[in-house]
């Protein structure tokens, strides 16, 4: 929002023109958000990250039913904690460091809604698949320059298979990369879209139950007793007057 002036100023200020507060609530979350980052590691995308906020109340209920989504989507179990209104569900797959996924999402409240925030990154998979570039690089430049010392002429062979392995790690993990980063991004706006789907269906049935719940009684209640009393009074002055004629 521009400075010295509040969400709800805005939304007061656009009542006054005619227009509906919702879009001015959008537009400001929309401009607080932070574009979508890829995070690279020697070129290679390591780290697909997406944002979005959504209109709606992050209840409990609610934040159940997105992990109950990132489950079924990624086929794991992974493990949800909050700290203060942040809630977090994090999935790691993969063993060791150097074959390890990690994929995190994180929710919490903010002025526009719900600011959903959905990360995964290969960075250690990347970085193993360099480190062995590397060393077989290293090996390839050894061999050669024995090779060309005339050690042995089959050292020849070995610097040709170890050039191939190099062009296979090092390449390989370039390509594979680009492709995991293109389909996560996809997979990522998918999910982003059910979860949204999620929160808005929340907040419609907080606002369905708000809008059937019983009025607050404005007149006091009849007083049954005193109804019950009623047609004996009644009975009685009918038969003071009876007495008198």
């Amino acid at each position: 929002a521009p400075s010295g002036l509040s969400l709800e100023d805005l939304r007061e200020a656009a009542l006054a023109a005619g227009l509906d507060p919702s879009y001015v609530t959008r537009a400001v979350a929309e401009l607080d958000s932070v574009p979508d980052k890829e995070r690279t590691l020697l070129g290679a995308p390591v780290e697909v990250v997406r944002q979005r906020i959504v209109p709606g109340t992050l209840t409990d209920d609610t934040w159940a039913s997105m992990v109950d989504a990132a489950r079924a989507h990624f086929g794991e179990t992974g493990i949800a904690g909050q700290i203060g209104h942040l809630r977090e569900w994090t999935l790691q797959t993969g063993t060791g460091n150097g074959n390890r996924t990690v994929t995190r999402l994180s929710a919490e409240p903010t002025e526009g809604g719900v600011r959903l925030l959905l990360t995964q990154s290969i960075r250690e998979t990347v970085k193993a698949f360099s480190l062995a570039t590397g060393i077989v690089s290293v090996m390839m430049v050894l061999f050669t320059v024995l090779a060309a010392a005339g050690v042995d002429p089959e050292l020849w062979v070995a610097v040709g298979i170890m050039a191939v392995m190099a062009l296979g790690f090092g390449a390989g993990s370039q390509l594979w990369a680009r492709w995991w980063s293109a389909d996560r991004s996809g997979q990522f706006d998918a999910l982003l879209d059910r979860l949204e789907l999620v929160t808005r269906a929340s907040s419609d049935a907080d606002q369905t139950s708000v809008s059937h719940a019983p009025p607050a009684p404005n007149a006091p209640l009849l007083d049954l007793d005193r109804l019950g009393d009623a047609p004996e009074a009644e009975t009685s002055g009918e038969t003071r007057r009876r007495e008198r004629s």
